[in-house]
């Protein structure tokens, strides 16, 4: 949000100065995201105070991208807009049967919301160092990425792999929904399958470069167009470099890429 403010300050007056040094510092600390304030203030004909059923006529529970309910009341994340080309997110925050406010690009709340639902309780549970970069990768991708990855009409589901034990063998993992979540995977889906041993990692840089570049790979649609190819591993590294990941994509490459003197499919050029 850029604002505007003209004044003509008398600059020999101390109290209009600390006037607009207050006023400034007050705008330039607001969030990017805002929340319905009531009035008439309005996200497409949805205002504070809507009844909820009204709510849900407007916004159809069966769309939304993340559901969440606890003592406070809902929070449901919907496309922005509803329908036509994906530019945001809304998320609706619903309180004793009534909207109580909104906020746009709620990242943290989306993430927490979509990996509850879509990254293996192994994971979840087991691998907090996995966990934790996961959530940090997707709170840093493009929101245009961000919004793709997280589609749940073609989610992307994270799970693990052991090299260890016997559960390397063969093991289980579980996706957890519930019957408030809306429907997933019309599209088709993305597996994302992680190494135990990435938790290990003394940093979260290299599991942080790691995942940005499995994730671009998702992002660059290489699966889906069967490009599997040296050309197809490095767009993904120039996408990891785009989002800002560069410091973490040289950290996965020292600690997890080919040792000299092993064998190399794919070179950098």
């Amino acid at each position: 949000m850029m604002v505007n403010i003209c004044y003509n300050v008398n600059l020999m007056n101390p109290s209009r100065i600390f006037f607009v040094i207050l006023l400034v510092f007050f705008i330039v600390s607001q969030p990017k995201a805002f929340a319905a304030r009531g009035g008439n203030e309005k996200l497409h004909g949805v205002f504070q105070g809507m009844t909820q059923e009204k709510f849900f006529r407007a916004y159809p529970r069966k769309s939304a991208r993340t559901y969440r309910e606890d003592e406070n009341g809902q929070w449901i994340t919907f496309n922005e807009p509803l329908k036509g080309p994906v530019l945001h997110m809304a998320t609706f925050h619903v309180q004793q049967g009534k909207v109580a406010g909104w906020t746009i690009d709620d990242r943290d709340e989306v993430v927490d919301e979509y990996l509850g639902e879509f990254c293996s309780q192994g994971i979840i549970r087991g691998m907090p160092k996995i966990y934790a970069a996961l959530k940090e990768v997707l709170r840093r991708i493009s929101l245009p990425d961000f919004l793709n990855v997280t589609d749940r009409r073609r989610p992307v589901l994270v799970t693990e792999y052991y090299d260890s034990g016997t559960a390397r063998f063969a093991n289980t993992s579980e996706i957890i929904s519930s019957a408030e979540d809306a429907p997933a995977g019309e599209m088709g889906l993305t597996i994302i399958k992680l190494s135990s041993a990435l938790n290990d990692a003394d940093s979260p840089l290299p599991i942080e470069g790691v995942l940005a570049h499995e994730l671009a790979h998702r992002v660059l649609d290489h699966a889906r167009k069967g490009r599997v190819t040296c050309n197809a591993e490095r767009e993904a590294n120039g996408k990891v470099r785009q989002w800002g990941f560069a410091e973490e994509f040289k950290a996965a490459s020292k600690m997890f890429g080919h040792k000299e003197g092993e064998p190399v499919s794919c070179r950098e050029e």
